[in-house]
């Protein structure tokens, strides 16, 4: 399971929101809302703002790597680059920041 696979699952059980609720309010089928939760698909930008909306959280929570891990975990997001928003630019730039951070505090700490 990925990073936002394990946040999108964190964050539903602890609202107790059933897969399908999620789904409605997103607009999008609980099969596919559950291929998504499993890592099986990866999540477009806007389908992340929906999730962040649903929970009552930010996008850069739903993606934050908690694991531990020594890699970059760079999510897989649907990126169009001919059909992104500033909005949504600024969303991937946050994701790049905040992976080169992680990555750069792990690597202080080994040194």
């Amino acid at each position: 399971m990925n990073t936002i696979a394990s946040n999108l699952l964190a964050k539903r059980e602890e609202k107790r929101f059933k897969q399908s609720y999620v789904a409605e309010q997103c607009g999008m089928s609980q099969p596919n809302y559950s291929n998504i939760e499993r890592g099986e698909t990866s999540p477009s930008i806007e389908q992340l703002k929906k999730f962040a909306e649903v929970f009552g959280t930010t996008v850069e929570e739903l993606i934050a790597d908690r694991t531990g891990n020594d890699h970059v975990n760079l999510p897989l997001l649907k990126i169009h680059k001919k059909n992104l928003t500033e909005s949504d630019k600024d969303i991937y730039i946050k994701i790049l920041e905040n992976q080169v951070r992680t990555l750069m505090a792990k690597k202080r700490k080994r040194q």
